[in-house]
């Protein structure tokens, strides 16, 4: 959305300057606002979070090692399949090169 606001100013506005530059500022200053409303909105969801996962831990402490246990693989399996998933494409892209095959490089996009 920003792109095209951007690129409609710039052919709207190319003669004029001083036009350009006003347009340009209001954007960024959209934008600025923007993620600063994003970033509170995130904040406020994070410390709501912070509230159930601490009500959860008081209603069930004896769970509290097994949660974060269970947390560290499961961040850990994720990481490795992401690892194994852009290995897989790399090899399958240069199997393509190697072989000059353009049906091999179209599956290698499958892993992006």
């Amino acid at each position: 959305m920003k792109k095209k606001k951007i690129i409609g100013i710039f052919k709207r506005d190319k003669e004029n300057k001083e036009m350009l530059k006003r347009n340009i500022i209001e954007l960024v200053k959209e934008i600025k606002r923007r993620y600063i409303g994003f970033v509170v909105f995130v904040f406020f969801l994070l410390i709501l979070f912070l509230y159930y996962l601490l009500c959860f831990n008081y209603v069930y402490p004896k769970s509290q090692i097994e949660w974060i246990k269970s947390s560290i693989a499961i961040i850990i399996i994720i990481q490795i399949l992401s690892i194994l998933k852009i290995f897989a494409g790399a090899v399958f892209r240069y199997l393509s090169f190697c072989c000059n095959n353009e049906y091999i490089f179209r599956f290698s996009k499958v892993f992006n």
